[in-house]
């Protein structure tokens, strides 16, 4: 009779189409906003699922189950029971080699969009330089056979324990670089839960990173109540916008969890437990707030114009942005609001207030989704980081420091103003005779008593510029790598705006990062084409000297008007002791930090001695330097997008367009149905002729499109792809 039963009631399952409500309904269910932690069940989009409940199954059949090395074991640290037990990895000593193992399958080499995630707690790892593990890994996919080269991955969940961070990205063959997203400082411990997300959204071409804890007890697992989820950090990166398109590398390697091919302990192994690891082939409808990309950095401005800020504001899955609103604040004073105006391709803007000279500028922008969710972006603002930048005036001396002050803190004579801070282990500033006779004086560096100046201001982040200053070594030479200017962090000098620094016996080391200077011998890092080290070049002590150091990116098309230049020269005899000049097809490396004089406050060495006449200009004056050819094409009359050359094209094309003035481009290829193909230049650009390369590979033929926006003008042309 059962049987009976449920045969009629099937019968009518069928014939009344419930069937269709029911499969309906799983696919609203798969599709509708999910949780993020877990406990996860396995779907059709599930790559890998592991529990971890006392062992090693693979909850997904198309990809194995894990195959544990060295000493793994169980353990249940969820005291909800909500999720089971946890795998613990035991690399608590060199000897260690603990770690899993997926067996590689195609479904585990993804190429196209993915999420992936795993709950994190630390057992140990090294707090600072001088010990090991410092990159403890936790899904590694290497993208080479080859070990050596391992670490070209397809895709990887990293830690740093030095800087207590994430790194989450995969490498591009293409792009040739690494595509990836670092968290900011100080967002990972010991003892702690942490529930890492990696999303790669191919139809947004973007990676975001997300961060979360347990809100009430990090210790815990949270169960089952998103809600008790706290988001740490939340970050996107627009690869497109970046010019890192291209899909990530492959190969036959398997899946490592807590370890590298390396399997090394000592440097990348994680000492600690996991659970709830998931990697899915598609884009998980999470319910996590607006993601804030390609925000404009705007260089400093004159006072004659507004000044326009851009951003590009999405989100991940069905929800939508409700508002989005950009922060600003002149000098001191209270943050005010403007509403961002929602243009094309999920572009936001909005127009500054032209200020007066002197302003200094600060900003940020916010967005909210329609159930309520918001972000900021940088995540931090206002309290600790913001976008910056000053409202001067071209040809200018930003910073004048001539230390005749006799007693108290130097006081910039500019219209800057700049706020100086004072460093020493002793009581106060110090003040001698200068170079120049009665009534000049400088400022006395000890470096037995860590003596430097701290110098904070906007207008100190230059593209184009002017440094020259004077000093004397006192006692003896300065010891390698003492320095005298450092425009950059504390930590990673390479890469400051520029600075000035002794090589060993006294030679001089002037230096300037121009991330885009592609000329020889120079490089990025133009140190090695200024070092002064021939036989007369070298300084000596109770000497005065004087440093000038500038560079001047070239304009339009003339490739010889851009120059980068260092002058050292013995004040009292005037005498050149020596001088570099070299071509560069780039400006300086803006950054936000501190400009720091007589030491670096990091760590030793600082200068012993004194400077004096510090002045620092954002042009440069001609009677400092004359050896930059004058212009030879004049200014273009108006905004114009030229025929791309070649046409038709395979693979690459390149593209020429001018301006009368300076402007924020943007330049954009769409194809012949108005789908956005890249994006090849988003940012201000200085008046002239412009060019760059198309390159279309990887793309059928057929006609193209590409846009120009040039301030209120817009223009398109099309171009033809061969295969």
């Amino acid at each position: 009779m059962a049987l009976t039963v449920r045969h009629r009631a099937f019968r009518w399952f069928l014939l009344t189409g419930a069937w269709c409500i029911c499969l309906l309904f799983a696919a609203q269910q798969l599709n509708a906003q999910q949780r993020i932690g877990g406990p996860y069940e396995a779907d059709s989009s599930t790559v890998l699922l592991l529990h971890f409940n006392g062992d090693y199954q693979n909850e997904v059949d198309a990809t194995a189950d894990p195959r544990p090395h060295g000493n793994t074991s169980f353990e249940k640290l969820d005291s909800a029971g909500v999720f089971g037990q946890q795998l613990r990895l035991d690399n608590d000593s060199p000897a260690d080699k603990s770690h899993l193992q997926v067996p590689d399958t195609s479904t585990l080499d993804l190429t196209g969009s993915w999420t992936m995630e795993a709950w994190v707690l630390f057992f140990s790892f090294c707090p600072t330089q001088d010990c090991l593990p410092k990159y403890p890994r936790i899904l590694f996919k290497p993208g080479d056979v080859d070990t050596s080269r391992y670490y070209l991955s397809n895709y990887f969940i990293n830690a740093f324990s030095t800087r207590r961070s994430w790194s989450t990205g995969y490498y591009s063959p293409s792009a040739g670089t690494w595509v990836e997203i670092r968290s900011p400082y100080n967002i990972l411990g010991i003892g702690e839960w942490y529930h890492v997300t990696f999303i790669r959204d191919t139809s947004k071409k973007m990676i975001v990173q997300m961060i979360h804890q347990n809100a009430s007890d990090p210790g815990r697992l949270p169960g089952y109540e998103s809600d008790s989820l706290e988001l740490l950090h939340l970050e996107a990166f627009d690869y497109e916008e970046a010019g890192q398109l291209g899909s990530p590398q492959i190969s036959s390697q398997p899946l490592f969890i807590g370890a590298t091919p390396q399997n090394d302990t000592l440097y990348g192994n994680l000492d600690g437990w996991l659970d709830e690891i998931r990697i899915s082939n598609t884009v998980r409808n999470y319910r996590v707030p607006p993601l804030i990309t390609g925000v404009t950095e705007l260089e400093n401005q004159t006072a004659d114009h507004d000044y326009q800020i851009e951003a590009t504001i999405e989100t991940i899955g069905d929800n939508t942005i409700a508002a989005a609103e950009l922060h600003y604040r002149v000098d001191e004073g209270g943050w005010q609001t403007l509403r961002m105006s929602e243009e094309t391709d999920n572009r936001y803007t909005a127009r500054i207030p032209s200020q007066p000279v002197g302003s200094r500028m600060t900003y940020w922008v916010e967005a909210r989704t329609g159930d309520g969710q918001q972000t900021r972006q940088p995540s931090t603002a206002p309290t600790d980081s913001v976008y910056q930048f000053g409202v001067w005036s071209d040809s200018t001396r930003v910073l004048h420091l001539p230390f005749d002050e006799g007693s108290g803190n130097p006081v910039d004579q500019s219209f800057a103003e700049s706020e100086i801070t004072f460093h020493s282990n002793a009581s106060g500033p110090t003040y001698a005779d200068g170079d120049a006779g009665e009534g000049d004086q400088a400022m006395v560096f000890n470096a037995t008593n860590s003596t430097w100046l701290e110098v904070s201001s906007p207008f100190h982040d230059l593209t184009n510029f002017t440094l020259e200053f004077k000093f004397m070594a006192r006692d003896s030479l300065p010891l390698q790598d003492t320095r005298l200017i450092a425009k950059g962090d504390q930590s990673t000098l390479y890469y400051s705006n520029y600075q000035i620094y002794f090589d060993p016996n006294g030679a001089v080391r002037p230096a300037i990062y121009a991330a885009d200077n592609g000329l020889d011998p120079c490089g990025e890092f133009t140190g090695g084409c200024l070092l002064m080290d021939g036989t007369n070049e070298h300084i000596e002590a109770e000497t005065w000297y004087r440093v000038q150091l500038g560079i001047r990116e070239p304009e339009g098309l003339v490739a010889d008007t851009g120059r980068i230049f260092a002058h050292l020269l013995e004040v009292a005899s005037g005498d050149t002791i020596a001088k570099r000049v070299h071509p560069v097809d780039a400006g300086a490396r803006p950054n936000a930090n501190s400009l720091m004089i007589g030491g670096t406050g990091g760590s030793e060495p600082y200068f012993n001695g004194l400077i004096d006449d510090l002045s620092l200009y954002n042009y440069i004056p001609s009677r400092i330097f004359t050896d930059t050819p004058a212009r030879t094409d004049p200014l273009p009359r108006q905004i114009t997008l030229s025929r791309n050359y070649p046409n038709p094209f395979n693979p690459t094309t390149t593209l020429r367009f001018s301006l009368p003035r300076a402007s924020h481009v943007q330049l954009t290829v769409y194809n012949s149905i108005g789908q956005k193909v890249s994006t090849l230049i988003r940012r201000m650009m200085p008046a002239g002729n412009h060019s760059t390369t198309f390159n279309a590979s990887g793309l059928s033929s057929g006609v193209y499109i590409y846009r120009l926006k040039a301030g209120d003008h817009t223009e398109s042309k099309k171009m033809l792809l061969l295969q």
